[in-house]
C-alpha cells in the first residue's frame, strides 16, 4: 500500500496540475462550465431509490460557490494534499483531504471526466481508509529517526488492498461485459474506429495495425486481455503473464492515443495484486543486482 500510495498520489498530483492549466475554463463562472450548469448534472443529494425516499448528502464543499478565489484556493489545497499523500507526510490527514478534494472537483465539472478520473476518485478513497502511510513514507522515516517506530512495519489488514484489486477486476469485467453486447466488438471491427478519431492521435503506428485482418487481432485480443485481467489474474501461476499483457495493452493505447495518464493509473492498480513480502523481495533483488561488486586484487 505504501508503494501504491506513492505512485498513485504522484499521478493524482500530475492529473490535477495538468487540469490547473485550464482551471478557469473548466471551473469558473467565466468558463465553459459554470457552477449552475454543474448543479444540473449532479444533484446535491445522492438518491438510493428512485422515489427519493432514501438519500444522503453528496460530498461537495464547493456546491453553490462562485467566487473564483475560493475555487483556486481549493484547487491549491487539493494539489498540496496530493503531494503530501505521495510523499507520505501527514498521510492520514492528507489522504482524507485528497479524497474529499478529488470527489468535490469531479462533482464540480462532470463533462471533462473519463475512466481514468474514476480510477483517481476511487483510489483516493481507498488510500484514505487504508494505513497507506505505515511504510514507504516520510511519516515512517521520521518515526524511525525519533525511535518511535519498529524496524519492521507491523502487519495490517489486507482488505483495503484487496478492495483495490477487486475494483480493478470489476473495471475490466464490466468493460468486457459491455463490449461483448456490442456487435462491433463481437464482429471484430471495433478497434478500426478509434484510429479514425484524429483528435486522439499521438504517435504514429504502422499502417497495418489499423487495417484488416490485424483489426480482428486487436479487437478480439483486447477482449481476451481484459477478461483475463478480470478473472485469470487471481490464478497466481498466470498472474504475472496476465498483468504483463495488461501493461502491453495500455502501453500501446498510451503510445497511439492521447488519453492522459489513463494507462499509468490502470497499471498502478496492478500493484494491489502483490503482497508486501513480494514487493519487498523484488526491491531486495533489485538492490542486489545493482550493488557494487567488491574489488579483489589478483595474487
Amino acid at each position: 500500500m505504501g508503494v501504491f500510495r506513492a505512485i498513485m498520489g504522484g499521478l493524482i498530483f500530475i492529473n490535477f496540475a495538468m487540469i490547473s492549466v485550464f482551471f478557469k475554463d473548466f471551473y469558473s463562472e467565466q468558463g465553459y462550465y459554470p457552477g449552475w450548469m454543474g448543479s444540473l448534472a449532479m444533484n446535491k443529494d445522492v438518491y438510493l431509490v428512485q422515489d427519493g425516499s432514501i438519500h444522503y448528502p453528496r460530498i461537495d464543499p464547493l456546491h453553490g460557490v462562485t467566487d473564483y478565489r475560493v475555487l483556486v484556493a481549493f484547487n491549491i489545497f487539493v494539489l498540496i494534499a496530493a503531494l503530501l499523500t505521495s510523499l507520505g507526510l501527514f498521510t492520514r490527514v492528507a489522504s482524507i483531504c485528497l479524497a474529499i478534494g478529488a470527489i468535490t472537483l469531479h462533482h464540480r465539472n462532470t463533462s471533462i471526466l473519463h475512466g481514468g478520473d474514476t480510477v483517481v476518485r476511487i483510489s483516493a478513497i481507498y488510500m484514505a481508509i487504508a494505513p497507506s502511510g505505515a511504510a514507504f513514507s516520510l511519516d515512517r522515516l521520521i518515526a524511525l529517526r525519533k525511535g518511535i517506530a519498529p524496524a519492521i512495519p507491523p502487519l495490517v489488514s489486507l482488505w483495503p488492498q484487496r478492495l483495490i484489486a477487486y475494483n480493478c477486476c470489476l473495471i475490466y469485467f464490466t468493460t468486457t461485459w459491455a463490449k461483448w453486447f456490442g456487435h462491433l466488438w463481437k464482429g471484430g471491427a471495433a478497434t478500426w474506429y478509434p484510429a479514425r478519431l484524429h483528435e486522439f492521435d499521438r504517435f504514429p503506428v504502422p499502417a497495418f495495425f489499423n487495417q484488416f485482418p490485424m483489426v480482428y487481432v486487436t479487437t478480439w485480443g483486447t477482449l481476451a486481455v481484459e477478461f483475463a485481467l478480470a478473472t485469470l489474474v487471481w490464478f497466481k501461476p498466470l498472474r504475472k503473464w496476465v498483468l504483463l499483457s495488461g501493461l502491453m495493452l495500455h502501453g500501446y493505447i498510451d503510445y497511439s492515443m492521447n488519453i492522459p495518464l489513463f494507462g499509468y493509473l490502470m497499471a498502478t492498480l496492478y500493484l494491489s495484486f502483490y503482497e508486501g513480502e513480494e514487493v519487498a523481495a523484488w526491491f531486495d533483488r533489485l538492490k542486489a543486482r545493482f550493488a557494487k561488486k567488491p574489488v579483489t586484487e589478483a595474487v
